[in-house]
C-alpha cells in the first residue's frame, strides 16, 4: 500500500474518533471469535489469501474437513461462558440450508443468542430467519481490479444484492474487509460509498495474516498507523455503525491503538492457545490502557471453568425456540459437548502450566 497520509492528522482523526465512540457506544470493549464449521472451501477458485485455498487439493473428502457438531457446540457454550460473543457462525461454502438451520438453532438455543452468519450467498427463504441477528458479507477488498484476481468467485454483485434483500428481511447486515491486499488510501472513500449504499450496521476489518503456500506468503501486512487510518475515517463518518478489528498474536500492540481509533470489538485469536497465557492477558491490559471497560474475559480460569459467573458480559439473554428434532438431537449429544468442554479446558489448562 503506498503511504501518501499524513501521520498527525490520523493521530488528531482518532482522537476524534475515540471521543465519537464513547459518545454513541459508551465506555466498553468486547472480544469477539468466528465460529467455523470447517476448513474446506467449495468454489473452485477459492479466494488466494485464504488458508483454506492452500488445503482444498490436500483434502479428498470434503466433509471429513467438517467439524463435528459436538465440538461446534462445545465451543458455543464456552465462549457464552468467558463472555465473547460469535462474530458470526462461518466456514467454507457447501452447507446445505438444512445443515446450517441445524447449526444456527442449536448454537442460538445454547448462547439464548440470535446470530451472525457469514457463509455465502444465503437462501432466505429456507433458514430460520427467527434465529439470524445479522448476515455478514465476504467483501475482503473494494478494489474492483484486485477484487476480480483475489476473489474471483465472490463477485461484489451477489453479495451487495444479498446484504440488500437482508436488510428487506429487518436483518442486520455487515462486511469484512482485509488489509494489506494491496489497496490504496483512496480506495476508502469507495469503502465510505459501500457502507452508505447498503446501510450496514457493522463492519469487521482484518489486517492480513500472510498464509504459507498464498502469493502472500512473504508479504508483510500494512502498519498500524495505516490501519488507524481506516477505522478512524469510517468511524467519522459513521458514527453508530460497529466497527470490529482483527489482529493477530504477533500483533498485539495494535490493539490499544485500534481502540483509540474507534474500534469497538477485537477479533481474530487462536483462543484456546493463550487464553490465561500472557499474550491473553496482555490482551485484556492493552484494551484496558485505553481507558475501556473489558466485557469478557481472556485470562479468568474460574469463569472458564464454570466455577465462577462472568460478571461484565455482553450476552444478554433472549428467548430462543427450535424445532423439535434439534432438540431431541441436542439431548442426544450432551455428554459429548461435555466431554468436549473438558477437553478444550484440560488443553488449556496444559498450555497455562508449560
Amino acid at each position: 500500500m503506498e503511504i501518501l497520509m499524513d501521520p498527525l492528522e490520523v493521530m488528531e482523526n482518532s482522537i476524534k474518533a475515540y471521543k465519537l465512540t464513547t459518545k454513541y457506544h459508551g465506555n466498553f470493549v468486547d472480544l469477539k471469535r468466528a465460529l467455523f464449521l470447517g476448513w474446506y472451501c467449495n468454489l473452485k477458485d477459492p479466494c488466494k489469501f485464504c488458508y483454506m485455498s492452500t488445503q482444498k487439493n490436500k483434502i479428498k473428502d470434503p466433509k471429513s474437513a467438517r467439524r463435528r457438531l459436538e465440538g461446534i457446540l462445545a465451543e458455543a457454550i464456552l465462549m457464552k461462558r468467558i463472555g465473547w460473543k460469535l462474530e458470526f457462525i462461518s466456514g467454507g461454502y457447501g452447507y446445505t440450508p438444512k445443515e446450517l438451520n441445524r447449526i444456527l438453532e442449536l448454537v442460538a438455543y445454547l448462547q439464548k443468542s440470535k446470530q451472525y452468519l457469514n457463509v455465502g450467498i444465503i437462501d432466505f427463504e429456507k433458514l430460520n430467519l427467527d434465529l439470524v441477528e445479522g448476515i455478514v458479507g465476504a467483501v475482503e477488498t473494494v478494489n474492483e481490479d484486485l477484487h476480480r484476481y483475489l476473489c474471483p468467485q465472490k463477485p461484489l454483485d451477489k453479495t451487495k444484492d444479498m446484504l440488500l434483500k437482508a436488510k428487506e428481511y429487518g436483518l442486520k447486515t455487515g462486511i469484512t474487509i482485509i488489509l494489506g491486499l494491496g489497496e490504496k488510501e483512496k480506495d476508502i472513500d469507495k469503502l465510505l460509498d459501500l457502507i452508505e449504499e447498503l446501510d450496514l450496521d457493522r463492519i469487521t476489518f482484518y489486517s492480513l495474516n500472510p498464509q504459507k503456500n498464498t502469493i502472500f506468503e512473504n508479504r508483510s501486512s500494512i502498519t498500524t498507523l495505516e490501519y488507524m487510518n481506516w477505522i478512524s475515517t469510517v468511524r467519522l463518518n459513521f458514527p453508530k455503525i460497529e466497527i470490529i478489528t482483527g489482529t493477530w498474536v504477533d500483533k498485539l500492540s495494535n490493539i490499544g491503538p485500534l481502540i483509540m481509533s474507534g474500534s469497538n470489538t477485537i477479533t481474530k485469536f487462536p483462543l484456546f492457545s493463550i487464553y490465561g497465557k500472557k499474550e491473553g492477558i496482555t490482551v485484556e491490559k492493552e484494551i484496558r490502557s485505553t481507558g475501556r471497560l473489558l466485557l469478557g474475559t481472556f485470562s479468568d480460569i474460574e469463569v472458564l471453568k464454570g466455577n465462577k459467573k462472568l460478571e461484565n458480559t455482553p450476552y444478554v439473554d433472549e428467548e430462543i425456540v427450535i424445532s423439535e428434532e434439534n432438540m431431541k438431537l441436542l439431548e442426544s449429544l450432551r455428554d459429548a459437548i461435555n466431554k468436549k468442554i473438558e477437553e478444550y479446558i484440560s488443553k488449556i489448562l496444559k498450555r497455562i502450566r508449560s
